[in-house]
């Protein structure tokens, strides 16, 4: 590969956000510099989108607690007179002008350079100097991560060692470097550092669409000082991948300012790639679709930093790739220069040749994370596509897990949102709201046969209106029954738990439920009569099947196992599925060119086509769109009546698939029972 072309060449100033990304890894400044694609450019992604939208949603809530407060850039005047937008330079002379005024301002999106250094503080705060003292400047960093504070700064913020908690720490390095820019272009002023965020332990009080909270005490936000935490970041010696922790913060942002403006080679030379962990989530590795359309900045690293080919990199799985690695594996494989997945075998994941455990003593009828990683490897250095259906199952101890259950079977799956700025009255930033589950039920016939039906559903959406007490008697409703008449409830993960327990507790939420409907759902709970079982963990525990990347999410399982499951293709290879929300549908449906099952997930996208929303079909898009039915008052009846019914279609089809597992699993457990424990890997 070549050196890379330089974009601009025009002086380019360090910003906040490339910090963010150079402390992530120095080699992504070489990327950003070329405007080299992130994989967040090219492939939607509502859950992300979601989030930004709280942040932003967070921050004008915050602005709206400084109702003095001028934006800048937002003078019409100037853009009437100019027929332009205010440019860098212009927002830099107009937040100076103000704040070398004489009176006391508050401005929003201020825009501060000194030298090769250029920030925008989210909320900067002048206050009138006291006679012959220094001019006071708070520099508020708005950021949506959760606080409380009932808690002292230093039991949140620092370990034991009284070094920052990596929890922390990027938000302290954010307001560090801003605040480094702040005390040099204004050295006669007095800066202190504040973090503003949602704080858990105030409530929304009660008020009225356009009043804005007297003051941040009635607010759920919380102003945090971090003068000192910021003298520590500034001082302290600084890590990241390829650093060897040698140079301060300081001396950090001078080198990155620099190296930023050097000629293209001399940027690359000086931030040699640094592979390892960190790349797993690299934004600039983009997948085989769109590498037709930019150049992936991951594939430059790791050609440049292992000599794999290009051709390699597309057609082999990298180490990157591997399930869940730990960083000292990943430092293991790299230092044997083990780079793809045709270069591991067994014992390098301290496995026997066949993949068995190599302590006996460690075998307990389940998979070991090991073996999944193992698995996975030989599963993407199979010849034929085909071979994707090949599983591994642990028969005796699912069968054990089995013998336990009592129908009918039940699977719940619930849709929450956790808001920073809560949308209700009374309720306390990133308190749950539970505005949806669905419920399927699987019951056992004389025969030997199953019935799969989709029992009930809830979905509340009114705006204004939390609808965690009508969830649970709803809930009460659809699985109540079980401690009385028999039964075993299925969750997806432990965030059913979590969110049950949660409400449970809530005597606001749960108040309208009798001592019996509080404890039959008690009874659900892990440490409860009829626990919810958990297909994650026995997912986890009990299956590996091709195709699934190792990963043990439902979502991604879901198709590979519809892949080799005869039991799935008999049962969904119809079009005779039928509930309130679908009518004829064939849920195992086969792709003619690749002759592999299509994702039922991909199916439900293409519900709807004609509206230009696009059907609610991917994990964190059901969050999104309750977000939305609660915030757009410019939605139409008809927009609020499709996101309803794409939201009852997503919700069904997550406990269908849970059902579709147990009926596969099921038929597992029973194929070849002549064969070894380990079945088809």
């Amino acid at each position: 590969m070549a050196h890379l072309k330089r974009a601009e060449t025009s002086l380019r100033c360090l910003t906040k956000s490339l910090v963010k990304k150079a402390l992530s890894c120095p080699r992504k400044l070489v990327y950003a510099n070329d405007k080299f694609a992130q994989k967040y450019d090219l492939v939607e992604d509502p859950l992300l989108r979601h989030l930004s939208n709280e942040g932003e949603r967070f921050g004008e809530y915050c602005k709206s607690l400084f109702p003095h407060g001028y934006e800048i850039g937002k003078d019409a005047a100037f853009e009437r007179l100019h027929n332009a937008p205010m440019s860098e330079s212009d927002l830099v002379d107009e937040t100076r002008r103000l704040l070398m005024g004489e009176e006391p301002i508050v401005l929003f999106e201020g825009a501060v350079r000194d030298g090769l250094l250029f920030v925008r503080p989210d909320i900067l705060v002048k206050t009138i100097p006291e006679e012959n003292g220094e001019s006071k400047l708070k520099i508020i960093e708005v950021k949506s991560k959760s606080w409380d504070s009932r808690h002292s700064v230093e039991s949140k913020v620092l370990t034991s060692k009284k070094s920052i908690r990596s929890s922390f720490l990027p938000y302290i390095q954010d307001v560090a470097f801003q605040t480094l820019v702040l005390r040099n272009a204004f050295p006669d002023f007095h800066i202190s550092s504040w973090l503003m965020m949602p704080d858990r332990a105030k409530r929304l009080k009660s008020r009225s669409e356009d009043l804005t909270p007297e003051s941040i005490d009635d607010s759920v936000a919380s102003l945090v000082n971090i003068d000192d935490l910021v003298e520590k970041a500034l001082m302290s010696k600084v890590s990241y991948p390829g650093s060897k922790k040698s140079k301060r913060f300081t001396e950090v942002i001078s080198d990155w300012s620099e190296s930023l403006n050097a000629e293209t080679n001399q940027l690359e030379a000086s931030t040699p790639p640094p592979i390892g962990s960190h790349c797993i989530s690299c934004e600039y590795r983009l997948n085989d679709e769109n590498k037709t359309k930019a150049l992936s900045g991951f594939d430059v690293c790791w050609h440049q930093a292992t000599g794999v080919t290009q051709e390699e990199l597309e057609h082999n799985n990298l180490v990157a790739d591997i399930y869940s690695p730990t960083q000292k594996l990943m430092q293991t494989f790299l230092a044997g220069n083990k780079y793809t997945f045709s270069d591991l075998v067994a014992n390098d994941f301290g496995l026997n040749e066949d993949g068995t455990l190599q302590d006996d003593e460690d075998s307990d009828d389940k998979i070991h994370r090991s073996q999944r990683q193992w698995y996975q490897v030989k599963s993407a250095t199979k010849d034929k596509p085909t071979e994707e259906s090949a599983h591994y199952i642990m028969k005796e101890g699912l069968k054990r897990e089995m013998e336990q259950w009592q129908y009918p079977l039940h699977f719940i799956d619930f849709e929450t949102i956790s808001p920073a700025l809560p949308y209700f009255d009374g309720m306390s930033p990133y308190e749950i709201v539970c505005f949806q589950f669905s419920h399927h039920i699987l019951e056992k016939n004389q025969d030997g046969t199953v019935d799969v039906r989709h029992e009930t559903q809830f979905l509340h959406t009114t705006r204004g209106v939390c609808p965690n007490q009508k969830f649970l008697e709803a809930l009460y409703n659809a699985v109540g029954c079980v401690v009385l008449d028999g039964g075993t409830v299925f969750r997806c993960s432990a965030h059913e738990t979590t969110v049950l327990k949660s409400i449970l507790s809530s005597p606001e939420f749960s108040a309208s439920l009798s001592q019996h409907e509080v404890e039959s759902l008690s009874a659900l709970l892990p440490d409860g009569s009829h626990p919810m079982v958990d297909l994650f963990e026995l997912a986890r525990d009990y299956f590996y099947v091709d195709g699934s990347g190792g990963s043990s999410s439902i979502k991604r399982l879901l198709r590979p196992t519809m892949n080799a499951s005869a039991e799935l293709r008999k049962f969904y290879g119809n079009p005779t599925y039928n509930s309130t929300n679908f009518q004829n549908i064939q849920w195992y449906q086969v792709d003619e060119e690749s002759g592999l099952v299509i994702d039922p997930y991909k199916i439900l996208s293409c519900f709807d086509t004609d509206n230009d929303r696009g059907a609610i079909a991917v994990g964190g898009a059901a969050a999104a769109a309750y977000h939305e039915l609660q915030s757009n008052t410019n939605l139409t009846e008809e927009d609020r009546r499709y996101i309803h019914a794409s939201l009852l279609r997503y919700c069904e089809l997550d406990t269908l698939s849970m059902a579709m597992f147990v009926q596969a699993w099921q038929a597992f457990a029973v194929e070849d029972e002549g064969e070894s424990n380990r079945n088809n890997i």
